[in-house]
This record gives structure tokens, sequence and C-alpha cells, in this order.
């Protein structure tokens, strides 16, 4: 007789966080040793996701904006053991190791007023064990540490101070299980017993009279939400499936006797299935462990190793359990979440709402039945429009479309009598119907109107839109001019017109592994799920009956030209059938020989590529044309693709003459010039589009897509899943499997991109894309390694010069229209180490270590000048100036202190002799310890931007040839700087990450701009010239001039950029959502 499943709790995981875990490395390289990551501690609130690794590094993952930051505990690698979030004034997350080293991170907020620099404090002497446990009062003041020998510390935290004073408080006799702090009095929990520190009083009561009967992780919380120290009340667990409450006396109030409801069938918490064994060792009797309050009053959230409860104590119910999972290694809850980390890295999460609809988003939502536009809160739309809509309120949750899996789809569907029959029904959540969720979802440009000038009318700008799939998730989608088609992970094949306005999808088959069509759309050939057979359809219409030709059998791929078709075996081998029409959808297949096994094929207009299993790409070549096959002859290696470590998960072959290939971390790359005669087109490296500001994509989402694929394929090749399932990691890293996901297609109107959930976006309009070319210096080496570069004007010609240094003691200047890039030595003052340049076109300035400014005349006869000439600061005093920045005009410089001062002329001597040579300008108002150390002048004067020691950016307003110092200073939110350069119209910016962003919207009426947007590259060193050329160091040292190259759909013209002005203007005109 089978065995009766048990029944299923309201409470469930609504889908795998496979966002959180790819983005965690399963391996880290320490030299020549690879070494394995394993997840070792977890604390969470509804701001951040805080897990612990086995290297020392905790990852935390902020769950508003959807980023993953690692930090490491400096010095010896130490497995992290406790992990502990608190959300006051400032985030705040502490670590504790299994060495007994605790230390505190005060995180970076955007928030005014918030502290802006990440900031590290050890705890450091007194523990010399296994940290256990750990305990944030609420202002984050105290923190208490428990270790595994019995010590309970104390430590002082003083932000403002930058220190931690730690001292013993207690030492207990056994490990410590568990701590919670409020209303003056410590919580403490061992192995031996539970009792109450009074820190004011510095006096101990244990909880109860009577002795544990047996030792063990059991723990004890107090009950939130009572404001006063004499309302406390506590849950303490207790052997034998007790649970203690307890008064702040330590009086015991009421004893739970909780055995007897283990003796029916106890609801399990329904999950998803995962790859290896599913079950372990159990104990041979039940029992609770770390306690804390969850949900609604009366309820407990308690486990150990081997379980989790979620109990009812008022009314004497269990609501769901987890057990027999495994070694359970930590637990955290938020409001109506339960996140759970078990074995080595797998990390569960339990509520009974999905994810997206459990945390607020940041973005405002403006909802009318069809239709929610999304628009970033720095866009500068009318507050009246959003109360038209919404009825005044800009205080509601988000219904958004990220939903990561078609349980997830299904979890949002839920009843409102099913949710008030499990009674979990909270009023922050509202449910969704199926009718409502089927509404088409449009992300859609705004459109902000500029007074300014376009170089180029005309031509289209760049916007994304965004749709949600029709079924459940997106493994393949194809567009042609007239059509877009979906394939969902259930085999679900769908297909809606390209109207101007909207999608209206139809289901078109069922049971569908893979779809192809021609570029045209006039041929259409699936693959069927479980057979694996290739069938091909002529005459494709979208209503009526449709004919399908049998194609060929054990089929894993098929790519379709006009008249060909490319099938990928099963077994590796591929084939090829010619000829192809409406009327002759299939031929006969001929074997083609190939280097290795293929998993993609894309083929266009006589051009073939191919995606090996482990990502390596080839075209076909041969004569193009002039050959005997139109498609080539033979499979050459595209050397450029291994040259820029490009890893592709698919390809495609577009409009224009162009390429396109989705990496794995979710970025976006096209050649040009791809055409029959030269099938690898005329570039000499890949161009990368920056998409991650427009369309929310995470590798999570690709690795689930993967996952799907290889389900699928499971059930084709009815092998076991969960044979196929142990090897899902590898798979997601070398590809072999059958079924291959295409999540980007093009057609004439734009690219088109599945985010790998349930939404698919489309760019229309200009794209530009980005390459860094390494230069190297005549008389230098590749490998010779840059420290700074800036870049000037230069005098009475064309082009810019560079002033780059390998240290601080040596300095070379460069024309960069000199095609030998020949670099000329600068000699600096003796002994003197500059620590800042800045040069405009008849001056270089420099700034040594003692704050001293020197200054060198360029001339015509002299470019790079002759000799420095050190300039009298006397009329500053002793201040030290650390930051200079010289304009056409004017030379503006900023003190140790913060303070601003302006200065007319920018040689030795000052030419008006009208004006004090430096005139002081007082910085904004900002907090404590916070000041200036950064100013940027543009080369023509007409914008000064600066940047504190916090990384916050700044604007002077009101800089006009009448009034060249400015009237006031404007804070620029959006992202922190580590280096700010302009040119002639606008703003760059390196983050502290090496990231790099540009302002748009500047304008004379608009000095602060109105929105960052990053662009693809990281960089140590970042210069622009004043004609907006960007020039760098590379993060391995390298200089590197950004060329860039702008795609116009609709259009058969691209043009090349090595500056910026021209291409990425475009893009001015819309903000993109």
């Amino acid at each position: 007789m089978a065995a009766q499943t048990p029944p299923q709790s309201a409470l469930r995981e609504f889908c795998p966080l496979y966002y959180l875990l790819n983005a965690i490395p399963a391996k880290v390289q320490k030299g020549f040793r690879s070494v394995v990551v394993y997840l070792t501690a977890l604390d969470t609130n509804s701001d951040y996701i805080a897990v612990g690794s086995s290297i020392g590094m905790l990852y935390l993952y902020c769950r508003r904006v959807s980023q993953m930051k690692k930090y490491s505990i400096e010095g010896k690698s130490e497995a992290i053991t406790a992990v502990k979030l608190l959300s006051c004034f400032d985030d705040l997350v502490a670590v504790g190791t299994v060495f007994g080293r605790v230390a505190v991170f005060q995180l970076v907020s955007q928030l005014p007023g918030r502290n802006k620099q990440l900031r590290r404090f050890d705890v450091v002497g007194l523990h010399k064990s296994t940290v256990t446990a750990l305990a944030w009062s609420a202002n984050g003041m105290k923190l208490f540490s428990g270790d595994d020998k019995g010590k309970v510390v104390y430590s002082t935290v003083d932000l403002d101070q930058g220190v931690c004073n730690p001292v013993l408080l207690f030492e207990e006799l056994s490990a410590i299980v568990q701590l919670e702090y409020s209303q003056k009095v410590l919580l403490i929990s061992s192995y031996q017993r539970s009792l109450l520190f009074y820190t004011q009083e510095q006096n101990l009561q244990q909880l109860g009279t009577k002795p544990r009967k047996s030792n063990g992780k059991f723990g004890a919380c107090f009950q939130p939400g009572l404001c006063k120290q004499s309302d406390l009340l506590v849950y303490a667990a207790r052997p034998g499936l007790r649970l203690w409450r307890t008064d702040v006396s330590g009086l015991v109030v009421d004893t739970l006797v909780l055995k007897r409801l283990f003796n029916q069938e106890v609801p399990q918490f329904e999950l998803f299935a995962r790859p290896g064994p599913t079950g372990g060792c159990r104990p041979h009797e039940r029992q609770l462990g770390v306690v804390s309050c969850f949900l609604r009053e009366g309820w407990v959230l308690s486990w150990n190793e081997y379980s989790v409860y979620v109990l009812d104590c008022l009314n004497q119910v269990i609501i769901g359990a987890l057990e027999s999972c495994g070694d359970i290694v930590s637990v955290s809850s938020t409001e109506n979440e339960i996140f759970i980390l078990k074995g080595d890295r797998d990390i569960v999460r339990i509520s009974n709402a999905p994810e997206d609809l459990a945390s607020n988003s940041t973005m405002s939502y403006i909802v009318h039945r069809h239709v929610i536009i999304y628009q970033k809160h720095f866009v500068n739309f009318k507050p009246t429009i959003e109360r038209g809509i919404v009825g005044g309120t800009s205080d509601f949750h988000s219904l958004s479309s990220s939903i990561t899996s078609c349980d997830s789809v299904q979890g949002m569907m839920l009843s409102t009598s099913t949710m008030e029959q499990s009674e979990l029904s909270s009023s922050q959540y509202s449910a969704i119907n199926q009718e409502d969720f089927q509404h088409e979802l449009v992300v859609q440009a705004i459109k902000v109107k500029k007074k300014a000038k376009r170089r180029r009318q005309g031509e289209w700008q760049l916007y994304w839109m965004g749709y949600t799939g029709p079924g459940c998730g997106i493994l393949n989608l194809v567009v042609t001019d007239q059509y877009i088609w979906c394939l969902d992970f259930k085999g679900g094949l769908y297909c809606s017109a390209l109207p101007d306005k909207g999608l209206s999808w139809q289901k078109f088959e069922d049971n569908v592994q893979q779809v192809a069509l021609s570029p045209s759309g006039s041929l259409l050939w699936k693959v069927e799920q479980k057979t694996m057979t290739a069938y091909a359809c002529g005459k494709v219409t979208i209503k009526g009956k449709r004919h399908w030709y049998k194609a060929l059998e054990d089929s894993a791929f098929v790519a379709l030209g006009e008249d060909t078709a490319w099938i990928i075996r099963t077994s590796g081998d591929l084939y090829m059938q010619t000829g192809l029409s409406v009327d002759r959808p299939c031929a006969r297949a001929v074997k083609v020989d190939c280097p290795c096994p293929m998993a993609q094929i894309a083929a266009r207009g006589g051009v073939v590529w191919a995606l090996s299993q482990h990502r390596a790409v080839f075209y076909r070549d041969g004569d193009g044309l002039g050959s005997s096959c139109s498609e080539g002859e033979m499979w050459k290696y595209d050397k450029i693709s291994e040259s820029q470590s490009l890893e592709p998960i698919c390809i495609a072959l577009g409009e224009s003459n162009t390429v396109w290939a989705l990496d794995t971390s979710g970025s976006l790359w096209f050649r040009t010039g791809v055409t029959a005669r030269k099938p690898q087109g005329e570039d000499d490296h890949w161009w990368q589009v920056s998409i991650t500001d427009y369309v929310v994509f995470d590798q999570g989402s690709l690795f689930q897509t993967l996952i799907q694929a290889t389900q699928n394929m499971a059930t084709a090749t009815k092998a076991p899943v969960e044979r196929v399932a142990e090897c899902l990691r590898m798979a997601f890293l070398s590809q072999q499997f059958q079924c291959q996901p295409s999540l980007v297609s093009s057609n004439t109107s734009g690219v088109w991109i599945a985010s790998g959930r349930n939404n698919f976006h489309v760019a229309k309009g200009s794209l530009s894309g980005t390459f860094w070319q390494g230069v190297v210096p005549r008389g230098t080496v590749s490998a010779t390694k840059w420290a700074f570069v800036y870049s000037s004007a230069v005098l009475s010609k064309e082009g810019s010069f560079l002033w780059l240094g390998q240290s601080r003691k040596d300095l070379f200047c460069v024309w960069d229209q000199d095609g030998q890039m020949h670099p000329t030595t600068v000699q600096l003052p003796q002994d003197t180490e500059m620590v800042q340049l800045s040069a405009c076109r008849d001056a270089l300035w420099g700034l040594d270590q003692q704050g001293r400014a020197h200054i060198r005349t360029l001339s015509t006869s002299c470019p790079t000048g002759m000799h420095w000439n050190l300039l009298d600061l006397s009329q500053l005093g002793k201040v030290r100036l650390v930051s200079v920045s010289c304009g056409s005009q004017n030379v503006w410089a900023c003190d140790g202190n913060g303070m601003v001062y302006f200065r007319v002329g920018t040689q030795p001597l000052n030419p008006s002799m009208m004006l004090p040579a430096w005139i002081c300008i007082q910085p904004p108002e900002q907090p404590l310890g916070v000041h200036f150390i950064r100013i940027h002048t543009s080369p023509n004067d007409s914008m000064l931007w600066a940047m504190d020691n916090r990384g916050n950016v700044h604007v002077r307003t009101g800089i006009t040839d009448e009034m060249p110092i400015g009237t006031d200073w404007e804070h620029i939110p959006g992202l922190q700087a580590s280096q700010l350069v302009l040119s002639v119209k606008t703003v760059w910016v390196r983050c502290p990450n090496g990231e790099v962003a540009r302002r748009y919207g500047i304008t004379e009426k608009n000095p602060a701009g109105d929105y960052w947007k990053k662009i693809p590259g990281l960089v140590n060193w970042l210069t622009v010239t004043p004609m907006d050329e960007l020039w760098a160091v590379s993060v391995s040292g390298g200089l590197r001039h950004r060329l860039t190259e702008t795609l116009v759909h609709n259009t058969i013209n691209s043009h090349v950029n090595t500056g910026s002005l021209r291409g990425e203007d475009l893009e001015e005109e819309w903000e993109v959502i």
C-alpha cells in the first residue's frame, strides 16, 4: 500500500532563489588552488539578505535594487558562523567567525542624511572560539555576541567616533545558542538553560526553577511589540516538545505541551524538487530548537538542524513544517517570510505570497486596466496624472511582472477565498484574479522635451519597451517583421501579430520543445517534446488548421534560413536540408561535418553561425556566394570571441548584416558587416550594449531557463529527472543539454531580448555599442601598467593631449592624433610627487604631496612646456590644497577642509590684476565630518561639479558669463563616485566598483541634468577629452580608448564614433524605464 502524502501547509515555496544563489560563486581561486564556497550563516530583513560563507566573505543582497555586494573580513579567511542585520537610522550588519572574530559593517545608503561610505568596525580579543549568536539593540548602539564556550560579550558601537568597545558581560558553562535584547534585558539561551540578564542592574535570573531534563540547542525569544520592560513576555523551548511562556522576572506563566499535535500528520511546506537526495538523518524523536515569533500573535517559529516548525500556540495548531530535509544550517524570518539555509549552498524561501508581492518596489506605479507604466523617481512627471489614475495615493504595493516561474504566477493567482481559509491573507497583499493578470504589461518610454538642437534630425531615439510573456516563462523568443513567437517552459507555443500598440497572444501549439522560423516567417519548424522529432510547417497561418510534415527524428535544435534548415541531432551530429520553400517545407537531410558538438545554430542570408556545447563560437566560411554552397564550405573558429572571453548562451543573426550574442551575465553584444562574402563580419571585436539600466536581467533567471530546459530534456530522453538534475549547475556552465534557450532575436524594428523570466523587451531606435580599445604608446609594451591619465585641449590644433604616468614620480604627454602615440617625457620638479594634475590649452597645473601648486605654461612653440613655476599661495594662509581644476579662463581649487576657491587666469600671474588672486566660495551645508575633496570645472568654464569624502556628487548652479562663480550648490543623487571628469557638455563618473556612468540632460538651464546612465566596462582611472572621448586605465593597468558604434534600426547604416556626443546624444530625449 502506497504511503499517504502528508498534508500541505498554506505556507510554501513560491520559487527557488536562483537569482540569489547564482550571484554567489560556487568556487574561488586561491593562488593555484580552487576552493569550494560553502554557505554557513544567514540573516534577512525586508531590505537585505545576508549570507556568510566558508571563505570569510559576506554576501549581501539588496532586495530594493536587486544587487549583490560582497564584504570581506580582512586577514585570514575564517568561516562566518553568525550574521545579524539591523535597520535603524543606518543599516548595519554584524558577523562572527569560527575563530571568534566579530566585525560590524555600516552600510552605504542612498537616502539623504544617511551613511554614504562603507565602514567596518572590529570586535577583537575577547572571543577565542566560534561565535554562535549575535543580537542588536534597536538603536544599533549595543551589540551582544556569544560563543561556543559560553562567553557573552557586550560591545558599545559609536558610529560617529568610529569605535567599538567590547567588554566581557557574562560567562556560561555551555555553548550559547541564542541571544535577544529588548528593553534593557538580554535573553540568553545556552545548551543547559535560558536566563535573563538585566543590563542596568547587572543581575541574572534563570527562566523557571526546574532544570532541563536534557541539554540541547533550545532557544528563547521575546514576544515583539511590547514597549515596557514590565510587559515583556518570553517564549522558551524545552525538551519533549514543550514551550514555556514566562514574564520578565523569569516566572513561568504557562507551559504548552505540543507533543499531542505531532500524533497526527504534520502539514509540510510545499517545496520545489531539488537535485540530489532529499532525505536526511532523522532523529529518533522530534524536538524544538531556536525560537522566534512569526507573522501573527501567538505564532512561533522553531528550528534545529533536523526540522523547522511554525506553531500557532494560541489555537494549538501546527501551521507548517519542514522535516527530514538534511542538515539545516540557519533559519531567519521577516514579517511574512522564512528563509532556510540548508546543506552546503541551498536557501529556501517559505511564505504566504510570492517574493515580488512581499516586498516594496523602488519604482512608482501607474495602474490603469491593461497598462502599468513604470516611472523612475528622477523623471519630472506631473503628480496630478498619478492622482488622476490611482486615486491620489502613491504608497501602494507592487503588481510586478517580474515573475520568476510559472509557479510564482500561480501563487499570485491565489484566490481570496483560499487566502481566507488559510487565514494568511494580510492587509498589505491584494489578490490578483486571472483576468487582471493576463492583461498586458507595457513598459513605456517617456519623452523628455528638450529645446537643444539635435545634431542629426530625423533619426530614431532609443527606447526600450517591455512586455509580459503569454505563458509560464520564456524558453524561445523568435520575431519576424510581422509576428512574435514565444515558447514557454511547459511547451506552449504562442504567437502574436506585431501592431503598433500592444500584443494579442494566441495559443498555437502544445508539447513543443523548440521552435524555429525563417527570417521572413514563411517557414516554421518545431521540435516535439518527448519524441524529439522535428516537424515542418509551410503556409503558416495563425488561425485554422495546420499541416505538419515530419522532417527528422532525434532532433535537439533547429535553425532556419530562407531555404535551408540546420538540425542538431540528439547524438550531437549536424544535418542540413536545402531547397526549402512554402510548398516544400522539408527535404532530405544531409550530414555536415563539424569540429565539435554544437549546441545552437543561427542562419540568415547565406550566413551561418554556431555555438558549441562549451560556448565556443564558429561560423561557416568558404568563398561565400561564389562557392558551391552559399552557406560556406567549412567551419571556422571565431578567435575574436575568444580574445574577448565572450561566453554566449545564445546567438542570433539580425537585420542590417548584424550578429547578436547574449552572454551568461546578461550582457548584449553585436558585430556588423556580417555577409555571405564576409561571414565573420567587418569588426575585429564585439560591441557591448548597455541594457541593465533598462532590462531587469539577472543570471538566476537565465539559470532557471536552463533548468527548465534540462527538465524538458530529461522528459524527452526518458532519463530519470534526478540523474539529470544532479548536473544542473554543470549544465549551466557547459550547456551539456539538448534544449537551448533562444533569448535574443532581431527584426527590422529592433532587437528583442527575453530576460529569462516571463517578460521580454525590445530596443527600438538607436543602439550604441561600446568597445574599450587597448592602446600601447610607442616605446612601451602592452604589459605596461599605467597609474593615471588626464586630458586637455591642444593649443592651435585638433585633438587632445593625454598626460599619463606609471607613478606619481613620472609624467608623459601623448597627442591622441599621433598614429604612433609617441610619448614625450615631461620632467617633474626635483624630488616632487604630483598627487593631482589638471590641464587646459595653455597651462598644466599640478599639486604635490604638500599641497603646493606648480604651473607649467604651454605654447604653440613648446606644446608640453619648458619648466614649472611654483605658485605663491601665501594669500590662502596655512590651508593645504587637495584638488585643482583648470578651465579655459578660470581655475578652481579645494582645500583639506572642503573650502572652495576661485581664481581668474590659468597662468602664474593674475592677468586682471584687479581682483584678489583667489576668491573663497562657501561649500554647501553638510553633516559633520562630510566635506568636499575634489573640484572639477569643464574645459569651457560653463560647469562646476564637486565630490565629497563620502562619494556624493554636487553641482554648482547659476554659472554664467556674468556670474562665473555661480550662485548655489545642488546635490546630485543616484550614485556614489570615486572620480568625476567633465567634457564641454557633460559629466562622467567612475563608481567605487569601477563602473562608468554618464549624466544626461545637462543644459544651461538645467545644469544638474536629469539622470545617470551606465556604460559597459570597468576601469581603474578615467578621463574625458573636451569633445567627450573617453580614455581610461583598465583594471589590469592598460591604457584604453573607448570606441562606440551606433546602430539605427529601420536603416541599413551604422557608424563608428571615437567620441560619445554624436552617438549617445541620440538617447538624451528619452528617459528609458
